[in-house]
Order: structure tokens, then C-alpha cells, then sequence
């Protein structure tokens, strides 16, 4: 691992409602970057795994936080990208965030891990879909967990927690803004155009 190859390695920070399409947004971004080395933090799926182990941590996650739609503890959700970096070894990769940093403490946290790995600090990428649209698409998928109080809640914790976290990045330079309402190829459409534009040849126009 040297200096050089860790100053070339992305951090993309996908963010925006429950619903807005982040899963198949990193998705893509993933499929961009597979050829030159890609790791995906899908927290989302760190938690559910972390879930399956019956503890009592587990049992109060699972009880007061899956069951109701809550956002798990900043501290909960910080450890499982960082086991990834720390026992994974994925430092040397480009690194997707799908889920995460969705509270200040997180954003703060990130920044601090990339800047001593002396990688550039995150971009984040915010898909922006309505609330009423959001609502629409997470009932209509019908998962176990998307039962209406769960949905608003996910839903209700966006501005007060999420929002403060997309302007630090937009303070900073470091956001881009999607609208996230059309088919999810144009979503993704605008999402190379603008990396494109922002980073030149530090993002590959093809995969």
C-alpha cells in the first residue's frame, strides 16, 4: 500500500431518503468503478447481519430501532464500516457508502478516517426525491420492515438528522445534487455527468 495509490482512491457518500434509490445509485457507481478496484459499504446490510447474533445489544436494536423504523445509534452504525476498513483491510479501494454518513458525528468521524489514511475526504452524492414520493415507492415495494409507522419514521428522521449532514458537504464543496424522481438510468445519467465534471480524469467515463 503506498501514499500514492490511497491520494487516488474515491469515497463516494450516497445520500437521500428512504425510497430515493441509493441501493441501485451505488450500484451503478460499483459497476463504474469494478475495474479499478471498488469496495461497497452498504450499511444496511452490515446492520442486518450484525442483527443476526442474539445479544443483548442485538435484542434492543432489533426491538427498539427494525420494529419501528428508528435510525440506529451513530456509534452502531460507524462500527460496521469501520470493522470493514480495519478488520476488511478495503483502505485501498474506492469506497461507495450506501447508507451512511447519516448523522454530523458520522460525517465528522469519516472525514477524520480518510484524512489519516491521506485519502481525499468524501463526495457526497445526494439523490433528491420528494417525501411523498419516497412514501409512495417504499410502501409499494412491500418489504416486512415498510409497514406504515416504520416508513414515517424513517421518513420524519431525514431532515432533522440527514439534512444538517448534506449541507456540510454542500458548505464544503464536496455535494452533488440529483433529482432521483426519473427511471434510475437518468438518475444515473446525472450522477456521471457530474462526477465527470467535477473530478475530470479522476472518473471513469466508461466501466
Amino acid at each position: 500500500m503506498t501514499k500514492s495509490r490511497l491520494e487516488d482512491k474515491l469515497a463516494l457518500v450516497v445520500l437521500g431518503r428512504s425510497g430515493s434509490g441509493k441501493g441501485t445509485q451505488a450500484r451503478f457507481l460499483l459497476a463504474r468503478l469494478k475495474k479499478r478496484g471498488v469496495f461497497h459499504m452498504e450499511t444496511g446490510r452490515f446492520l442486518r447481519a450484525a442483527l443476526e447474533r442474539d445479544n443483548p445489544t442485538t435484542r434492543m436494536a432489533r426491538l427498539n430501532i427494525m420494529k419501528k423504523g428508528g435510525i440506529f445509534p451513530t456509534w452502531f452504525a460507524a462500527f460496521t464500516w469501520l470493522k470493514e476498513l480495519i478488520e476488511g483491510g478495503h483502505a485501498d479501494e474506492h469506497l461507495v457508502f450506501d447508507g451512511a454518513a447519516r448523522r454530523m458525528f458520522e460525517a465528522k468521524l469519516l472525514d477524520d478516517v480518510m484524512a489519516w489514511h491521506k485519502r481525499p475526504l468524501p463526495l457526497c452524492i445526494y439523490i433528491d426525491v420528494s417525501r411523498r414520493e419516497a412514501m409512495r415507492r417504499l410502501l409499494a415495494r412491500g418489504r416486512s420492515d415498510d409497514n406504515k409507522e416504520a416508513v414515517k419514521n424513517r421518513l420524519d428522521y431525514f431532515p432533522r438528522e440527514v439534512m444538517p449532514v448534506i449541507r456540510y458537504y454542500s458548505s464544503r464543496g464536496r455535494m452533488i445534487r440529483v433529482d432521483g424522481s426519473p427511471a434510475p438510468e437518468e438518475v444515473f445519467a446525472q450522477i456521471n455527468a457530474a462526477l465527470a465534471e467535477k473530478l475530470g480524469t479522476g472518473w471513469p467515463q466508461r466501466a
